[in-house]
């Protein structure tokens, strides 16, 4: 299983990285707003990183919602999602995935 690091603040964006057996894979996440005011921006930002994330651990835009469900309970997508939002040290944004992460979207 892929293992993950948030790799840094980039162009107003997050990126995510996995580190698979043989070469490392990322995934931008661009035009964020990685300090929100508003519950409605945090929840657009946790979404942007939420399909990132998803799209890292191996579903796709086309995959079953079970699938999504499966991949979100994953450490792979806590650990790429919980790292993203930890790193912005955003407290709205730590509130919204804490909500995000218990509900199960």
């Amino acid at each position: 299983m892929n293992k993950f690091a948030i790799a840094g603040v980039v162009c107003a964006g997050l990126t995510l990285s996995a580190t698979a057996a043989s070469a490392p894979t990322g995934v931008v996440v661009r035009h964020v707003n990685l300090h929100p005011t508003t519950r409605a921006e945090a929840a657009r930002t946790l979404a942007k990183i939420d399909d990132a994330a998803l799209d890292v651990c191996g579903a796709s835009g086309f995959s079953l919602r079970e699938t999504k469900a499966a991949i979100r309970a994953s450490h792979c997508w806590q650990d790429a999602v919980g790292g993203a939002v930890r790193q912005t040290g955003d407290p709205m944004l730590s509130e919204s995935f804490a909500r995000f992460a218990t509900t199960g979207r």
